[in-house]
């Protein structure tokens, strides 16, 4: 008798496996429908830099809002593609053909104004980061002097 029990306990556990197994394979199949039957995207190298360049855009356009990211790590279901103008959008909010370009980045690198302003803020940085060394004090001693006294 305690055999045949031991058999029905053992067999009702293998029924409950059989049946976790579909609930997550109906789980899964659920979050992904929450996705949009979105795939999980592969990060490359390339991709990475575009979703940290996007994740930073706040910072690359001073006259620019963006809401705050909230999102603390690489988004796993994306899809990359082109944006394409409508003939809603307004003329001035328009690329030309010459400033389009094959990425967001190489679009970026190729506008002088922003390149202009990011090289500004590099320096603003990195004489920030600088700040408080022997150079730095040096420097500051030197422009307090009389210009017949600097050099010395």
């Amino acid at each position: 008798m305690g055999r045949l029990n031991k058999k029905k306990q053992h067999s009702a556990r293998l029924a409950a496996n059989r049946d976790s197994k579909k609930q997550n394979a109906e789980r899964r199949k659920k979050e992904q429908s929450g996705w949009f039957d979105i795939p999980k995207a592969e990060i490359t190298p390339e991709i990475k830099r575009h979703l940290q360049l996007l994740k930073l855009r706040d910072v690359l356009d001073p006259k620019r809002f963006y809401k705050k990211d909230e999102l603390k790590e690489l988004p796993t279901h994306f899809q990359i593609g082109t944006i394409i103008d409508g003939p809603a959008d307004p003329p001035s909010n328009r690329l030309t053909r010459k400033e389009k370009k094959r990425s967001v980045v190489d679009q970026l690198l190729a506008d002088e104004e922003a390149k202009t302003y990011y090289r500004r803020k590099f320096l603003e940085i990195q004489e920030a980061k600088q700040s408080g060394g022997k150079k730095f004090y040096k420097r500051l001693r030197n422009k307090q002097k009389p210009s017949w006294q600097k050099g010395f």
